[in-house]
């Protein structure tokens, strides 16, 4: 009787530990390039993979850097809407170069992030972000419940610890947890993305992900908790002899830039534009490996142009780079300790979305999720309606098509039910209604029964002014002698 009571508490202590509502993590590798797989590197995320539902790759946003890509993947919406073009940008409000800061991820307050949107929904629900682009910040001058800021010497498997203990927190447990990590896209600048150095860290982030899937399963998580696996671009590498030296074009004084290879924000100071534009319009012609664009030439599909984006901008043809990585390859030959020469490789990534080794992976997997199944690529600005599905909770106004990812989800809400599926329901149902039917029955006996007692009760003080012991004595004298 103990042991039994002993193993009630722990169940309810389980229970208790954790949040009562769907429980969703998105863990991001930056720089993960779709085809990464192929490297063999990766066998235990391929077999996560297999085991839920994957594609081949996602459609991610332009530019193709990582803080426009994260932040469309947590807002579900284009970089011209929630005002982060770039990982630099010239913002003409204070008329200065910004970076990663608060300013970045506010040029519309109206914009929420699907970490702030789940906390809103309140009825004990809890966000969390280890180190995800931009969620140490408030948005609507509220933070989320649980912050880790950026920190790159921080454990890979320390931060798994800390995703795992959010969600058993015993007051504030997690239901939703944004968890970045910066690589293979730190050393895959440095080295590029065909390095030793990179497949190294592939091996790396494969174990960090057996490592998530192992403590979800020691922890008793894996059959509530639903995780998905994704990138926000990939990278190709490029040598010296490509890169483009621009200001060679254009007179000092004339201009400022944001933003790295290879697409280059020019920002013309007064009286400039023409000057500039005509300048760099000559030099790609005579160059032929660099294409430049005015504010009103950009393609609509980039989702690109607002109030940040600049006049000007430059944009280098495939496996090419410009001004910025002529700065930056002696820097990380420095910093890493090897010798610069022409054969050098750098990870460049940046170039329209359209190119296919600038495409991230997507694989999902958990108790909302399809197994063994496989969708047709879609885009990453479709994301915010799945977190909300799996979340459930209503997403709002954003840039992605809810058709899209409907395929992802084991309910599968198009109406598009399996037979196991259907048969579940099916009997589910009439198990339900033989159990309603059969307490209805019961509890109208019982009734019955009730009322029978009484009219006996009732008959037999009329015929016999005497109380009875019970109603089982006072039924037996009413029924005819030769019973």
């Amino acid at each position: 009787m103990i042991f039994k009571i002993y193993l009630v508490c722990l169940l309810f202590s389980f229970v208790c530990s954790i949040s009562k509502h769907p429980i969703l993590i998105v863990v991001s590798y930056d720089a993960f390039r779709y085809n990464y797989f192929d490297t063999k590197m990766v066998p235990n995320m391929e077999k996560l993979r297999k085991a839920g539902t994957y594609s081949d790759y996602l459609i991610n946003v332009f530019p193709t850097k990582t803080f426009p890509n994260h932040h469309s993947i947590a807002t579900g919406l284009y970089p011209d809407i929630h005002g982060v073009i770039g990982n630099t940008y010239y913002d003409p409000k204070v008329k200065s170069i910004k970076g990663m800061s608060y300013e970045m991820y506010h040029y519309d307050d109206h914009v929420i992030p699907i970490w702030r949107w789940n906390e809103d929904m309140e009825d004990g629900r809890y966000s969390a972000s280890m180190m995800w682009p931009g969620a140490a910040y408030d948005f609507q001058n509220k933070n989320i419940t649980h912050v880790k800021s950026y920190d790159p010497n921080y454990d890979w498997f320390k931060r798994i610890d800390d995703v795992i203990n959010w969600i058993k927190h015993p007051t504030e447990p997690a239901n939703l947890v944004m968890v970045y990590f910066e690589e293979p896209d730190t050393h895959g600048h440095a080295f590029g993305p065909n390095s030793k150095v990179v497949l190294d860290l592939l091996q790396k982030l494969d174990n960090v992900t057996k490592y998530l899937d192992d403590q979800l399963k020691k922890n008793n998580l894996d059959d509530h908790v639903n995780v998905i696996h994704l990138s926000d671009h990939g990278m190709i590498a490029v040598t010296p002899p490509k890169f483009i030296n621009i200001t060679q074009y254009l007179t000092n004084g004339t201009y400022q830039y944001a933003g790295a290879s290879p697409c280059i924000q020019i920002i013309p100071k007064e009286g400039h534009k023409d000057e500039i534009y005509d300048k760099l319009k000559k030099a790609s012609i005579k160059n032929k490996h660099f294409t430049v664009y005015k504010k009103e030439e950009f393609f609509e599909r980039w989702h690109y142009s607002n109030d940040r984006a600049p006049e000007i901008l430059i944009m280098a043809e495939e496996g090419y780079a410009l001004e910025d990585l002529i700065v930056a390859a002696p820097i990380y030959a420095h910093k890493y300790n090897f010798t610069l020469t022409n054969s050098s490789e750098f990870g460049v990534h940046g170039y329209d979305y359209t190119m296919k080794d600038m495409h991230p992976f997507f694989m999902a997997r958990g108790p909302k999720i399809k197994k063994h199944h496989k969708v047709a690529p879609f885009n990453t600005v479709d994301l915010f309606d799945l977190f909300c599905e799996i979340l459930d909770i209503t997403p709002t106004h954003n840039n992605g098509t809810l058709a899209n990812i409907l395929d992802i989800l084991s309910n599968n809400k198009n109406g598009k039910y399996s037979i196991a599926s259907i048969l579940v329901i099916t009997v589910g149902g009439v198990v339900v209604t033989i159990i309603l039917v059969s307490l209805a029955a019961i509890v109208t006996l019982i009734l019955i029964k009730r009322q029978q007692n009484i009219t006996t009760a009732a008959a037999l003080n009329k015929r016999f002014p005497q109380t009875f012991q019970s109603n089982i004595e006072a039924q037996h004298l009413l029924e005819p002698e030769d019973a």
